[in-house]
């Protein structure tokens, strides 16, 4: 039985190709009356989902590849700059599809777009060309029940925000996401948990009954997060610049690192609390010791804050007084 092979790569990703390294081919589908302002010297930012709306497609048989022509001021050289953008994603690989989009791939890739006669480059313009928001992906084998444990855990450990596209949301299929993937960063990246077979199943059904065997399809389910911006890119997996050529020899290693990181980066982290060493301690000394450590390595609260906010909730007088001799005296002995 064929399987799919557990590995970290990439998915999709968006390549900025220099307008003048190119030659348009098909103006039927790439025309420059159709070019595509993402900013202007006002600064001025169209949306992702309008720019994709107005993208133009380059037709496979069962799947599609965006593309368009945009123009964007450039805010350090003061010039205008004009790409041909490509939306590229692993459904080009076709029956390799989960192999991602890896160094060994790409002249096949190249191959396949220049095939279609919509525009022209050569191959070291393709593979040294700008690359942002890369999505990285791993498929992994789990039936329905555990995949949504898993989700609803995740779920449940979230870490809690009230900002605008921000923090988990939990679908009726039971795939779960952390974060808009248009206005993620760095530091709140988009991270997605689903259900692969159910999306073969429905949402992309043609390309799948076309070129992935049930077998590879049955229980999968994938991790995929997203790094948004070439320079978060460069930053993270520290490269001398974002290209098709140097995201495709990021390591096994590396790759995983960022899911991790994205997904650490969205989960609250486990409270720690050291035990005391002081023994001989009773229930309540042990619940004031609790309090305090959380309060104080956990909340980045300082020892004084802790101990007035503490204080508060006590109205006799003396026992005040003694506590905070109590907790005075012990702050002298430990670590606080």
């Amino acid at each position: 039985m064929a399987k799919v092979k557990e590995l970290f790569s990439i998915d999709s990703l968006k390549l900025r190709i220099p307008f003048d390294k190119v030659t348009i081919l098909n103006e039927s589908i790439l025309d420059e009356k159709t070019k595509i302002i993402v900013s202007n010297v006002s600064g001025e930012i169209i949306s992702e989902d309008k720019i994709k709306s107005l993208t133009t497609e380059i037709k496979f048989n069962d799947y599609l590849i965006k593309v368009a022509i945009i123009q964007q001021h450039n805010f350090q050289s003061k010039q205008i700059e004009e790409f041909i953008e490509i939306y590229l994603h692993s459904k080009i690989l076709e029956s390799n599809y989960f192999s991602g989009i890896t160094q060994s791939n790409l002249i096949s890739i190249y191959d396949k777009l220049i095939q279609q006669k919509v525009f022209y480059c050569d191959y070291d313009t393709f593979i040294n060309s700008s690359v942002n928001d890369i999505d990285i992906k791993i498929d992994f084998t789990s039936d329905k029940a555990t995949f949504n444990d898993l989700c609803n855990e995740l779920k449940t450990r979230a870490k809690q925000t009230t900002k605008l596209g921000q923090g988990q949301a939990m679908y009726k299929n039971g795939n779960l996401t952390f974060n808009r993937r248009e206005s993620s960063t760095l530091s709140s990246p988009f991270v997605k948990f689903y259900d692969k077979e159910l999306e073969a199943n429905e949402k992309n059904s043609a390309f799948f009954n076309k070129y992935i065997s049930n077998e590879l399809i049955k229980d999968k389910r994938r991790i995929e997060a997203t790094c948004k911006k070439s320079t978060d890119i460069k930053k993270f997996f520290n490269l001398e610049a974002s290209t098709l050529s140097t995201i495709t020899q990021i390591t096994q290693s590396e790759l995983r690192r960022y899911v991790s990181y994205s997904i650490n980066k969205n989960i609250d982290s486990a409270i720690k609390i050291e035990k005391s060493t002081e023994s001989h301690k009773n229930a309540i000394d042990i619940q004031i010791h609790i309090h305090f450590t959380n309060s104080i390595d956990n909340q980045n609260s300082t020892f004084l804050k802790t101990l007035n906010a503490y204080l508060i909730h006590f109205d006799d007088k003396q026992m005040k007084i003694r506590i905070k001799k109590k907790q005075l005296k012990i702050k002298r002995i430990s670590k606080y």
